[in-house]
C-alpha cells in the first residue's frame, strides 16, 4: 500500500510530497525532495515497531541539513580528490565543497526535487541531471526505486543512462540505529570484506588496498562496533551472499545488506555535529551506522580501483537490499 501527502513548499516554490509504503510489517516514508528516506519503521523482538533511521520532523530541517540524512547521493557518492578527474583525455572540474575536494557530487542530488511515481509496493523517483551539472559530463537520466518486498526487505534500485561518457556512483545515505536511539557502540557488525582502502587526513584514498587482518577495521567476525569513529571504504567480497550484518542486542533487530556494488563506506557519524532530530531526539557522533554501498572513493583518479565509468547509451543498473529480522 502506498499513500501520498503534501509535505511543504521549497524556497524556490517547488511542492514536495511524502510517500508512505507499508508492507509485511515494515513502513517506509520517502520524499520526492532529495529522494530522502525520512523514516523506516521495523519491528523488534518484542513485536513493537520503531523508526530505525535518523531524520527530522520538518521539510525546513531537511533543506538546512548538512549530513545527507537518508538522501540519494549522486552523481558521485563519496569524495573526488581535487574536485577534478580525467576522462577520454579531457579534464572535468567539479564543484568543490569539501576542503578543495568534491563530496557526494557537490551540489548533488540530495537537495533536488525529483519526479515521483507511485508503484505497487514502492515509489520510483526520476530526474534528468543536465550536461555540466556540478561539472559532470553528459545528460544523465536517473531513476531510483524504493520498494518493500514481502520478505521484510527494503530494495533500492538505481538505473541511469547518459548521452556522453561519464562517471556514475549512486547510493543512499541513511543513518541506521536499530535500537531506535542512543549510542551504537553496542551494535554488532559483520562485513564480507578482507581488505579496505586506507585514506589520508582528508579522507582521500591513498590508492592502496590493504588487508583488514590485525587492524581495527576487521569485521570478518561479528563483533561490537565499539567507540572507534569509522569513516572508511571496504572492499566487498564476490558472490551473491550478504555483504554486511548489523545487529542490536538491545532490540533484537538485525539488518542484512546485499549489494552488487564493489565497496561499502562504513561511517559511524564521527563528523555529525550535535543536533535535534525526530521528536526532539538528540543526535551526535557515535549514534548511527551508515552502510553506503558504492564504487570506491576517488575511483576516477585511482586506476587500480574498479572503474565507475559509464559509456554513452550504456545502462547503469545497481541494486542494494536491506533485509530486516528480529530475534
Amino acid at each position: 500500500m502506498v499513500e501520498c501527502k503534501e509535505w511543504g513548499i521549497l524556497p524556490d516554490g517547488g511542492a514536495t510530497h511524502l510517500f508512505t509504503v507499508t508492507r509485511g510489517g515494515l513502513s517506509l516514508t520517502v520524499s520526492d525532495f532529495g529522494g530522502i528516506v525520512t523514516s523506516l519503521t521495523v519491528p523488534g523482538r518484542d513485536g513493537d515497531s520503531c523508526n530505525v533511521v535518523l531524520g527530522y520532523d520538518t521539510l525546513r530541517e531537511y533543506v538546512r541539513d548538512d549530513a545527507f540524512f537518508g538522501a540519494v547521493i549522486g552523481r558521485y557518492a563519496n569524495r573526488i580528490w581535487g574536485a577534478a578527474f580525467m576522462l577520454n583525455g579531457i579534464r572535468y572540474d567539479l564543484t568543490a565543497n569539501d576542503r578543495g575536494n568534491t563530496l557526494h557530487g557537490g551540489m548533488g542530488f540530495h537537495k533536488m526535487l525529483w519526479r515521483a511515481r507511485e508503484e505497487e509496493n514502492g515509489v520510483a523517483l526520476t530526474r534528468l541531471s543536465p550536461d555540466g551539472e556540478d561539472g559532470f559530463p553528459g545528460n544523465l537520466c536517473v531513476t531510483v526505486r524504493y520498494e518493500l518486498t514481502e520478505d521484510h526487505t527494503l530494495a533500492i534500485t538505481y538505473d541511469a543512462v547518459s548521452d556522453r561518457d561519464t562517471i556514475v556512483n549512486l547510493t543512499n545515505h541513511s543513518y541506521f540505529n536499530l535500537s531506535g536511539g542512543g549510542p551504537i557502540n553496542c551494535h554488532w557488525l559483520w562485513l564480507d570484506s578482507k581488505s579496505y582502502t586506507p585514506a589520508d587526513e582528508r579522507l582521500i584514498p591513498t590508492g592502496d588496498i590493504r588487508p583488514v587482518a590485525g587492524t581495527v577495521f576487521d569485521f570478518r567476525e561479528l563483533r561490537p562496533v565499539g567507540e572507534y569513529p569509522y569513516d572508511i571504504n571496504y572492499v566487498l567480497g564476490d558472490g551473491d551472499g550478504p555483504k554486511a550484518i548489523l545487529y542490536s542486542p538491545e532490540s533484537g533487530r538485525r539488518l542484512i545488506m546485499y549489494t552488487d556494488m564493489p565497496g561499502v563506506q562504513l561511517y559511524t557519524g564521527g563528523g555529525l555535529r550535535e543536533r535535534l532530530g525526530k521528536n526532539g531526539a538528540q543526535y551526535g557522533p557515535g549514534m548511527s551506522v551508515c552502510l553506503e554501498a558504492q564504487f570506491f572513493p576517488d575511483s576516477p583518479n585511482k586506476p587500480r580501483f574498479p572503474t565507475c565509468t559509464l559509456a554513452a547509451a550504456e545502462p547503469y543498473h545497481r541494486r542494494t537490499l536491506f533485509r530486516f529480522e528480529a530475534d
